[in-house]
C-alpha cells in the first residue's frame, strides 16, 4: 500500500535524520543495560519548590548512576488548581523559547496565547541541554538510554509528590513520544498521578527500533537482537496490569514510528482517542493536541 503524507513525512523526517547524524546510530556501542523498569523503580531524587518560575536543575540517581536533569515552574495559579507535569518529545529543548526555537511545549503552552487552567511545570530530560548530535552520541549506548528515561520518571514522582503535599487539585502527567513513553513508565511503577497523557507512546518501547521507521537511526547491531532490546525496554505487562481508570492515551492512526495497530492493544480497555495524522503532522496539530490534555485536565470526554 502507498504511504499517505502523513506515513511520508514520518519516513522523510527519520531519514533526513539519519542524513544529518551519518553514522550516528542508536544504540551502535553497546546494548548492555538492567531492565528499564528495575532502574525507573529504583530512580530518585527530591524537589523543593514548584512555585517559582525559572529553571530548576536536579541529580537523579539511579542503579546505572546519576543523571542530570531540569524543570521549570511555567504557570502557577494556586493550591486549588490542577496542576500539568508536561514531558517532551525525543531530541526537543524544552526550555528554549527563542523566536526560532520549537518543541512541544512551547507549541502548546507558550506560543498559542490560550489559557490553560491548570499550574504548568515542564520537565526536560537528560542529554537534552545540548545540540541534537550531543544527545544522538550519548543514545550510542543503551545504558545512556534507559537511564533517561528512569531519571525522568523520578523527577515526575518527585514533582508528583511535592505537588500532592502543596496542591488540593489533581495532578495530572501528559508527555508526547518520549515523554509519553516517560509517563506511561511512570505508571506502570508509582501510578502516584491522578491521570496519565500518553500522546503517540505505548509500553512496547522496542518495537520503535527495530520495526518502525525509526529503526533507520538504530544501530544494527542493535536491531538484529530485538529479543534483547525487548528485554531490557519493554513494560507492557506491567503497565496492563495496572488497575487503575487514570490513563486517556491518544495514538496517531497513521504514525510510522509509534505504529497505531501495535500499540494500541497496551491500552485495552482504556479510552483510546486517535487522530488521523502520523507522528510529526500530529505532534503538530496543536489544537488537537490542547484539546486532549485540557479535556483530561477538567475531566471532560475522551472522544475517539
Amino acid at each position: 500500500m502507498t504511504p499517505n503524507i502523513h506515513e511520508l513525512t514520518d519516513i522523510m523526517t527519520v531519514r533526513l535524520s539519519g542524513l544529518l547524524l551519518h553514522d550516528t546510530k542508536f544504540f551502535a556501542r553497546s546494548i548492555e543495560s538492567e531492565p528499564l523498569l528495575d532502574v525507573a523503580a529504583d530512580a530518585k531524587t527530591s524537589v523543593s519548590d514548584i512555585t517559582t518560575a525559572g529553571q530548576h536543575d536536579v541529580h537523579v540517581d539511579t542503579p546505572l548512576g546519576t543523571f542530570r536533569s531540569s524543570y521549570m515552574p511555567w504557570q502557577w495559579l494556586g493550591p486549588n488548581r490542577p496542576t500539568l507535569i508536561y514531558h517532551h518529545g525525543s531530541g526537543e529543548q524544552p526550555f528554549d523559547f527563542g523566536r526560532f526555537g520549537s518543541n512541544s511545549f512551547r507549541r502548546l503552552f507558550v506560543q498559542t496565547g490560550e489559557d490553560v487552567p491548570a499550574n504548568i511545570i515542564a520537565v526536560r530530560a537528560p542529554f537534552h541541554d545540548g545540540s541534537s548530535m550531543e544527545y544522538a552520541r550519548a543514545m550510542g549506548d543503551l545504558e545512556n538510554f534507559v537511564g533517561m528515561l528512569a531519571a525522568s520518571v523520578g523527577l515526575i514522582e518527585a514533582l508528583t509528590v511535592r505537588t500532592t503535599e502543596q496542591t488540593t487539585g489533581p495532578v495530572v502527567a501528559a508527555g508526547i513520544s518520549l515523554g509519553g513513553w516517560a509517563v506511561n513508565l511512570h505508571r506502570a511503577t508509582f501510578d502516584t498521578a491522578d491521570r496519565y497523557v500518553p500522546i503517540f507512546a505505548g509500553a512496547s518501547v522496542a518495537e520503535v527500533f527495530t520495526s518502525s521507521a525509526y529503526r533507520w537511526l538504530t544501530a544494527e547491531s542493535a536491531r538484529c537482537q530485538p529479543e534483547r532490546l525487548r528485554e531490557v525496554l519493554d513494560f507492557e505487562d506491567a503497565f496492563t496490569t495496572i488497575d487503575a481508570n487514570d490513563c486517556t492515551p491518544l495514538l496517531a492512526r497513521y504514525d510510522r514510528i509509534i505504529e497505531f495497530d501495535r500499540h494500541r492493544s497496551s491500552y485495552e480497555g482504556m479510552p483510546l482517542s486517535i487522530t488521523n495524522t502520523g507522528h510529526v503532522t500530529g505532534a503538530l496539530a496543536t489544537k488537537t493536541l490542547r484539546e486532549h490534555i485540557s479535556n483530561a485536565l477538567t475531566g471532560g470526554p475522551a472522544d475517539g
